[in-house]
């Protein structure tokens, strides 16, 4: 991440910028899927305080990500990008060197203490092609479809050969592939917040709130103080409810999102701007949405993979992720903007035409996550309870 930050911010061409964002992808997929791995390994199978820990954990990210959001705009605003990368280098850099003190301040134990050369070398092997096939996709678009078709069909083949040697393993494994497949749908959505709903607020969104001016990207920091505040404030709830019926109200949450946003848009006279607190509102109904899909799929991942598999289901979950903004990439288009127009009549019909076709698909993933959650507690949750 450090060099793939640097290269982005001296990139000079199309091509070392699509290098760049490999590296990055690569470092990003290395550091997420290892740290939250490293969190499951604290507790057993069964401990009702697993979901809590990743709740906690999720929150703590949100925290970085907010302090990310709003220095992130202020340092492209008055320094430029190159500095802005830059710092982002430095930050990933500082973080590294904290993790690994915190490691020998805490004596905290080692998944594997002693790694051999051929390990090494493997991985670094790996690492490497890895950067190679991400730089190629994104350099080349058109291969995108291609490319997250391999990596789901390659994912679920994975996941019965790892869970092959055990019908219960199996079980739990059919359950997670359901978990991923939802999230899917949960992740094109959401991502729309950095895509149609970034360029909603841009064009047609006031930009203060209470008298105070907001740049486009510090409306994002309220998904962050929302996920913050919230975060703290389920984990008692979280331990009387199961994991698939938190899915279940995660997704009909999410479905309440751009309902707010179509409201603010129809409560607007038809010339002028939308409120800002429409934007926050929906924002904030989105991190608690997304505090009943994300931090629980981390905790399931370590929760239904073999023992010696979670790192590697934790990466199928973050896959999901990529796969997700694919599809929020596809169903973006039915907010681009043909003509570049400024008629705000025009723009917000256009919008509000996309935000409901958002709408039907978070209802409908609703819907079919409520027949879906039948069956995982059918295949991992009564097995739980009767073992508790």
């Amino acid at each position: 991440m450090i060099v793939g930050y640097l290269v982005l911010a001296f990139a000079p061409s199309l091509f070392m910028l699509s290098c760049a964002l490999g590296i990055i992808s690569v470092g990003t997929g290395l550091l997420k899927s290892n740290t939250s791995s490293y969190l499951g390994t604290f507790y057993e199978r069964e401990d009702p305080r697993r979901e809590q820990g990743f709740t906690v954990f999720y929150a703590g990210i949100n925290i970085g990500s907010m302090l990310g959001n709003i220095f992130s705009g202020i340092l492209f605003l008055y320094a430029g990008s190159q500095i802005s990368f830059c710092v982002a280098a430095f930050g990933v850099m500082l973080g590294t060197a904290l993790f690994y003190l915190g490691f020998k301040k805490l004596n905290l134990k080692l998944v594997r203490s002693v790694v051999d050369k051929k390990s090494w070398v493997i991985a670094s092997v790996i690492t490497l092609v890895a950067v190679i096939i991400s730089t190629f996709v994104i350099y080349n678009p058109k291969f995108s479809l291609l490319f997250f078709s391999l990596v789901t069909i390659l994912s679920i083949v994975f996941i019965f050969q790892a869970s092959k040697d055990s019908k219960e393993q199996i079980k739990r494994s059919v359950a997670y592939l359901i978990f991923l497949a939802i999230a899917v749908i949960f992740w094109g959505i959401y991502n729309q917040m950095f895509l149609s709903m970034n360029l909603f607020i841009d064009r047609l969104v006031d930009h203060h709130i209470l008298g105070i001016p907001m740049t486009t990207q510090s409306f994002i920091v309220a998904n962050n103080i929302g996920v913050i505040l919230f975060g703290f404030s389920v984990l008692r709830l979280w331990r009387h409810i199961s994991d698939s019926k938190k899915y279940m109200l995660g997704m009909f949450l999410l479905s309440l999102v751009f309902m707010i946003v179509v409201a603010g848009i129809d409560a607007s006279s038809a010339y002028a701007k939308i409120a800002a607190y429409w934007v926050i509102m929906a924002y904030l109904m989105l991190s608690l949405s997304e505090l009943c899909i994300s931090p629980i799929g981390l905790s399931l991942a370590t929760k239904l993979a073999p023992r010696n598999k979670i790192g590697t289901f934790m990466g199928l979950w973050l896959v999901t992720s990529g796969i997700g903004g694919y599809v929020a990439g596809v169903i973006a288009k039915y907010a681009a903007i043909q003509n570049q127009h400024s008629n705000i009549e025009l723009l917000k019909a256009t919008y509000k035409n996309a935000f409901n076709h958002y709408i039907g698909i978070a209802i409908a993933a609703f819907i079919v996550t409520l027949l879906l959650g039948y069956i995982i507690g059918k295949l991992v949750e009564k097995p739980s309870r009767a073992q508790a």
